[in-house]
């Protein structure tokens, strides 16, 4: 993960394009979000203009408990605290889970952000009751654990782990007993 230094503030790309042909000069597009506080940004770059990039540290912190907003994270070798708030953490909030083991990133000692799995286990609360037939492209909303709600297919009963795609959001099968 390439982390820039702008303006003092650290941020990581999100994504990236570039733009230009043979006779123009190439731009890079990018997305930036700054990891002290999660505004994402968009930037563009001439294709001479240097930034600089930081190093960061990682470790593994495991989610501690979450109130109000607040995630409280433990670093697994030191045992100090660590804090984020759900405008720091963005979309990545909802796939945490109490005692589940991370990759932090800090900078200077500071936690920055966690790093989750392109998938993940996560328990399904509530949906209507599972049921057989109708078409593959019959779907039902499914309330999870985390508090996030996505759609799954109509045999998914509450109760059942299935696997979610962090990226996107979206149901990525179900997990067997």
């Amino acid at each position: 993960m390439t982390v820039l230094l702008l303006e003092g503030a650290p941020y990581v790309i999100e994504n990236l394009h570039t733009s230009g042909t043979a006779q123009t000069r190439h731009k890079l597009h990018v997305r930036l979000r700054q990891l002290g506080t999660g505004h994402v940004s968009e930037r563009v770059f001439p294709e001479n203009e240097s930034v600089p990039v930081v190093q960061l540290e990682t470790r593994r912190v495991s989610c501690s408990y979450t109130k109000g907003g607040l995630h409280v994270f433990l670093d697994a070798e030191s045992f100090d605290e660590f804090d984020l708030v759900d405008e720091q953490l963005g979309e990545r909030r909802w796939f945490l889970k109490e005692n589940a083991e991370y990759k932090a990133m800090l900078l200077e000692g500071k936690l920055l952000d966690i790093v989750v799995p392109p998938q993940i286990q996560l328990r399904v609360l509530n949906t209507a009751p599972p049921s057989s037939g109708g078409s593959e492209a019959t779907w039902k909303a499914a309330k999870l654990e985390t508090g996030l709600e996505v759609m799954v297919p109509l045999f998914v009963a509450s109760g059942d782990t299935i696997r979610v795609d962090t990226a996107t959001k979206k149901y990525a099968g179900r997990e067997s007993a």
